[in-house]
């Protein structure tokens, strides 16, 4: 017995939970820890309660509440780490668009408290960095962070980390091709499921709670979604637009630049895509020259227009974001000269390359920001230019663009 109550032994003990945990071997991990905590003289409270978060995350919540209530009943001081200015650090690096060097930060806060066993502000890091990763374009990262901030919350009781996390993963889903919609975009076009999904966390808080007031840095994103919807923003909308291009929080600047720049506005798109050069944010940044790009298409500068979309579409690409990088592609198609041989104007165009997709007439207005009356009077002078009496017909004269 002298020979394992000292310190090697508890630090290889120690060091294998270590090598556990970073395999996934969660339910390993904690045992060690629990059998490092009975070899110790000092420092069981420390050693428990991390064998408490890691049968969390084994998901065995009966035993880590088991391990906690031991923990506590040490009667030892846990040596918490003051990680107050390090995470503050992180929110203003956030609130300039500095993504990376918040997560940098983060992960050493992360670091620390698994390193002392303070795990109450860990869902909260956690969800935090999460956030911070996806932001920069980590979605494995910001996923794995997410997955653990909502298994270890319930343990210490943090129900502000749930919905952080919750976010961490809506966005991931805007970004894979969401898993949800609503009545105000198709939901058979993924983009259009994300940019609901956005609007989404525009109106909530970390708590969850229904509120007046809506999340600043996504209230752009909702009034994208209206602006799909009315084919307009009212006054009022466009003065909140213009008031948050003044906003500290360069992101929130940058994102309503590029939505004021969708009404038409001039120089929006320049002063988004200058913001974004400060910034951290590929998605954000891939955005900008998509509806660049697509503004560009629609008023006719197919040329310019080729250029910001390929640029949007390496963004996408990057970041494995395929249903924007698969728009991205469509809109580049109806930039090539060569389907301009067809007779039809750049409007009938782009109505008969959206509608050879399968969507339906209020979809395909949604999408092309157009009435659905506009849309069937583009789509007649098409049927009449192609010689086709039918939307089956006209997917045939466009079978690239109807399998894409």
């Amino acid at each position: 017995m002298t020979t394992l109550a000292g310190r090697p032994t508890a630090e290889i003990l120690e060091h294998l939970s270590t090598v556990a945990r970073g395999a996934t071997g969660h339910a390993a991990a904690a045992a060690a820890l629990e059998l490092a905590a009975e070899v110790v003289r000092d420092g069981r409270r420390r050693l428990l309660t991390l064998a408490a978060a890691d049968a969390q995350l084994a998901g065995e919540p009966g035993r880590a509440a088991e391990l906690l209530r031991r923990a506590d009943a040490t009667g030892e001081q846990l040596c918490a780490p003051l990680i107050a200015d390090a995470v503050a650090d992180a929110r203003r690096e956030m609130a300039c668009g500095r993504f990376r060097a918040a997560e940098r930060g983060l992960a050493a806060i992360v670091r620390r408290l698994w390193e002392t066993g303070a795990i109450r502000p860990l869902p909260g890091v956690l969800s935090m960095r999460g956030w911070a990763l996806a932001r920069a374009g980590d979605l494995a990262g910001a996923a794995a962070d997410a997955g653990q901030a909502l298994a270890l919350a319930p343990l210490t009781g943090d129900d502000q980390a749930v919905s952080r996390a919750r976010h961490t993963r809506a966005l991931l889903d805007v970004l894979r091709g969401g898993s949800g919609a609503d009545d105000v975009l198709s939901p058979s076009d993924p983009v259009g499921v994300g940019l609901a999904l956005l609007a989404g966390l525009a109106q909530q808080r970390p708590e969850d709670r229904a509120v007046a007031a809506p999340a600043p840095e996504f209230v752009p994103d909702l009034l994208e979604c209206r602006l799909i919807r009315n084919r307009a923003l009212s006054t009022k909308d466009l003065n909140t637009l213009h008031g948050m291009t003044r906003s500290a929080a360069a992101p929130i600047a940058a994102n309503a630049w590029r939505v004021l720049g969708l009404t038409g506005a001039q120089n929006c798109f320049d002063r988004a895509t200058r913001l974004h050069a400060t910034m951290d944010l590929p998605f954000d940044n891939a955005r900008v020259h998509l509806s660049y790009g697509e503004r560009l298409r629609r008023d006719g500068d197919r040329r310019a227009a080729r250029n910001q979309l390929r640029i949007a579409r390496d963004g996408f690409q990057d970041l494995a974001a395929t249903p924007w990088a698969l728009r991205a592609e469509r809109e580049l198609s109806g930039t090539a000269e060569t389907l301009s041989r067809s007779g039809l104007t750049p409007a009938e165009f782009e109505v008969a390359r959206v509608v050879a997709t399968g969507v339906s007439t209020r979809e395909a207005a949604a999408q092309l920001f157009l009435s659905p009356k506009t849309v069937e009077f583009h789509l007649s002078k098409v049927f009449r230019k192609l010689g086709v009496t039918n939307r089956a017909q006209l997917a045939h004269v466009f079978p690239v663009l109807s399998h894409a």
